[in-house]
């Protein structure tokens, strides 16, 4: 049975409150009248609403009877203390994960997750996005052109969001593994596959780097165990002996195994494409209606959080963990 809002908010509230105890304040001066875990509650539940930040802070003094938070933010002020909130999401993101039990795992899964951001043609006409934040690429189920960016996310074999990194949409997803990779091993570390792989004799031209922003080593997040499911856009022999020797990753594609055991690898890949879909289809992801390069990341981690905590909550419930969909009646 689906959690009233005002019992949801609740526990979200209760849930955050607890992992942002020792977080460093986001914001200078004396205390402000919203604290840090209350804006993060709203940015959380935005994301099951499908909500901008304006349209959570109307929901927040109009829906809730009596309203959740009684000092609720200006907009302006709201905005910039959620931009400031964005690497205590990546905390918070790592800290639930924990809670869920992704040690116990045995193995991590990687994949893309296209994230438009405009129509293609008015992504290229209107630049809220430099080239280098967001771009033309290719992604998707069917691999149709889209503005906005990639999403590569790490999960964990029993679901939970470990990591995830974002780059332009025409990145090639095995750059944005090895800066996964490069920054779990040293988050001040630059990823540079490009000589790597020429220090091994492939031919990097046909390998076609990142030109944009790959961001960013806050949210990548711990390794689990060093083990990674892939599919078949990760392959290639140079690309393995990189991450195996230089940044102690196994990664694992369909063609690295004999028949015996690809049924059951691409039976152990089905946790990501769940995840996958709530993002899509629950937590509106794909619809982040971000202006700024820090908005998109903000709106971006808050649904992984969301994606993370919902799954706490549904095991505080005893229901499924990925029934986020019937969750709560925001």
């Amino acid at each position: 049975m689906p959690v009233d809002p005002a019992t949801f908010l609740t526990q979200v509230y209760c849930w955050l409150d607890q992992y942002c105890a020792d977080l460093p304040r986001a914001h200078p001066g004396p205390p402000c009248r919203m604290s840090d875990s209350e804006v993060l509650t709203l940015l959380v539940v935005a994301r099951f609403t499908g909500k901008s930040e304006r349209g959570i802070l109307r929901w927040a003094a109009t829906a809730l009877t009596p309203p959740g938070f009684s000092a609720l933010l200006s907009q302006s002020a709201f905005n910039r203390r959620a931009r400031r909130l964005s690497g205590g999401l990546a905390t918070v993101l790592s800290r639930i994960a924990t809670e869920l039990g992704v040690a116990d795992d045995h193995y991590e899964i990687v994949d893309g997750l296209s994230v438009p951001l405009a129509q293609r043609c008015r992504g290229e006409r209107h630049r809220l996005f430099t080239p280098e934040q967001a771009n033309v690429g290719r992604g998707g189920a069917g691999k149709g052109w889209y503005y906005g960016v990639s999403l590569l996310l790490s999960v964990s074999a029993s679901g939970p969001i470990t990591g995830c990194v974002v780059a332009p949409a025409n990145t090639g997803e095995r750059w944005a593994l090895s800066a996964l990779l490069t920054w779990r091993a040293d988050p001040t570390a630059l990823p540079d596959p490009e000589a790597a792989l020429a220090d091994r004799g492939a031919r990097t031209a046909r390998y076609v780097g990142p030109t944009g922003d790959l961001l960013g080593p806050a949210m990548a997040g711990q390794a689990v165990t060093g083990y990674y499911l892939a599919d078949a856009g990760f392959r290639g022999r140079h690309w393995r002996d990189y991450w195996h020797q230089d940044l102690s990753a196994t990664v694992m594609t369909a063609e690295t195994l004999g028949p015996p055991l690809r049924h059951w690898f691409h039976h152990a890949r089905q946790p990501i494409e769940t995840v996958n879909a709530l993002l899509t289809d629950v937590l509106h992801v794909r619809t982040p209606q971000a202006r700024t390069q820090g908005g998109l990341l903000t709106r971006i981690l808050a649904a992984c959080v969301a994606c993370n905590l919902g799954m706490l909550i549904n095991r505080q419930l005893n229901r499924p963990p990925f029934a986020l969909g019937t969750l709560c009646n925001v």
